[in-house]
């Protein structure tokens, strides 16, 4: 990627988490990147192109360090307990791809639907991988991969706004996950 194009994309990043994608316009994206309106155009038809190119960034680097995660182990309980700690931890600090993820008012856009489904796609294959593994292993129980994974997909998702409404700290925030993962791992009975 050409360095201008990075720069506006990580200026853009930058002032649409600050004031939201409604308010920002191409003057200020070009302002906070130091770069006239017309180099923007050059990479850019419009906002909401760039909104996706900020988006799908900041995907890059959520699968980037969840991929980091996976690869320091082959145990598979441990592989789908760091991605789910770090998919939740970081999904939070990745602000434009979580609006982009959960926000009614950005659903109007078209382009919004293509990044959530591929998003969607790509944690579903994940999700995929790490269970089949870990019943090859014998680690996990067989179960229908395709239905356990939409299910732990849809807890996760489920889990987002009362976990980062109510954690106060960052400690807090990561016990709260882990609580959920011993939950999902061993269930609630004693």
């Amino acid at each position: 990627m050409a360095k201008s194009k990075l720069q506006i994309i990580e200026a853009a990043a930058h002032t649409f988490d600050r004031y939201g994608f409604k308010k920002t316009t191409m003057d200020d994206i070009a302002y906070a990147a130091g770069k006239g309106k017309s180099s923007l155009y050059y990479y850019f038809k419009n906002k909401e192109e760039v909104f996706e190119a900020v988006v799908d960034y900041e995907a890059e680097h959520l699968k980037n360090e969840i991929y980091e995660v996976l690869n320091k182990t082959e145990c598979a309980v441990e592989k789908l307990r760091g991605y789910i700690l770090i998919r939740m931890q970081r999904f939070v600090k990745r602000g434009n791809l979580y609006k982009a993820l959960t926000d009614n008012f950005l659903t109007t856009f078209s382009f919004i639907e293509k990044i959530r489904d591929r998003h969607r796609e790509w944690e579903l294959e994940m999700l995929e991988q790490i269970l089949s593994k870990g019943i090859e292993r014998k680690e996990f129980k067989p179960v229908d991969i395709e239905f356990m994974s939409n299910a732990v997909l849809t807890a996760m998702i489920g889990f987002e706004l009362p976990l980062l409404q109510k954690a106060e700290t960052e400690t807090e925030f990561d016990k709260k996950i882990n609580d959920v993962i011993d939950m999902l791992f061993y269930g609630i009975c004693s």
